[in-house]
């Protein structure tokens, strides 16, 4: 006996979470390496957009905000959330930076599928003096990625071969050295201790395995992490930012006077990616603005 069209239509929801999963899981096995905020149950999973994570004010003072970026130095995402971050923290301090590349690596594309590999546009960040409350931390586990000959480089230059899951190891070394415990806590809960999907935990799924880039922001009424770049904004922000024809510098020149690039459509190829790569920079560094004062 044929099926009717209502049986059809379940059988095909069956597959709809699997789908998600699919989705999201190739933002983080594809690359070596998301509206104003809510306040989310502390246990929500903070991927790919901004969760509180805790009640707890960790910072280092009474009545002080810490942001503290996470990264490594050829990270897409990392690259992405740099120029967010940079707009956002200059109301806050004086920010000394310099403009670089990322690592060349697919992408993840408006189509649905993954682009060749690129590079993406973004800041390294070298000192941050505050002009009051907000202070910022910055911590770069390793330099490069090489995968074409599984070695990486440290933040000092020097190359070391990787193989399984050498990277996590090494940036878990360096983390617990030199963050503070409560960020290598939060860390260690969402990308080592918790199971994502078919995987132990959410640096296992990376290829190579490795420990993705991380926002934490902590203050007097409690503590927001973000993995990743925010999705909830535009979902394939890196790509736009490497499609988009700025290069660092030619970016760097405007944010650092706090000017957003206008963008001339006429006759412009890259348009299109300049408007979706300018409104991203906007748009979440009022995010970051707004979980800043969240956390105030």
């Amino acid at each position: 006996m044929a099926k009717s069209k209502k049986s059809k239509k379940e059988s095909k929801l069956i597959y709809i979470p699997f789908i998600i999963f699919v989705v999201i899981l190739a933002f983080l096995i594809i690359l070596p390496s998301i509206k104003p905020p809510t306040t989310q149950a502390s246990e929500s999973f903070p991927f790919l957009h901004f969760v509180k994570v805790s009640n707890q004010d960790y910072a280092s003072s009474p009545n002080i905000v810490d942001v503290y970026l996470v990264s490594w130095e050829g990270c897409p995402y990392g690259a992405t959330q740099s120029w967010s971050l940079y707009l956002a923290l200059s109301h806050y301090g004086k920010i000394n930076v310099t403009p670089t590349w990322s690592d060349p690596e697919p992408l993840p594309s408006p189509t649905g599928g993954v682009s060749t590999p690129m590079q993406v546009p973004g800041l390294l960040f070298q000192t941050f003096i505050p002009n009051g409350s907000v202070h910022f931390h910055f911590f770069y586990m390793i330099g490069r990625m090489f995968t074409n000959n599984d070695s990486i480089s440290l933040t000092n230059g020097t190359i070391v071969p990787y193989s399984g899951d050498s990277i996590v190891t090494l940036e878990q070394q360096e983390l617990q050295k030199d963050v503070p415990n409560w960020v290598y806590n939060l860390i260690a809960k969402y990308e080592l201790n918790t199971p994502f999907g078919q995987y132990p935990n959410l640096a296992d799924a990376g290829n190579p395995p490795h420990i993705p880039t991380a926002i934490l922001i902590t203050g007097p009424n409690g503590t927001w992490m973000i993995i990743g770049y925010d999705q909830t904004l535009n979902s394939v922000a890196p790509y736009y930012f490497a499609t988009s024809g700025y290069t660092p510098q030619e970016l760097y020149g405007n944010i650092s006077k706090g000017v957003i690039p206008k963008v001339n459509v006429t006759s412009n190829p890259y348009a299109y990616a300049q408007l979706e790569t300018t409104s991203y920079i906007q748009e979440e560094a009022q995010q970051i603005l707004n979980v800043i004062k969240e956390a105030m």
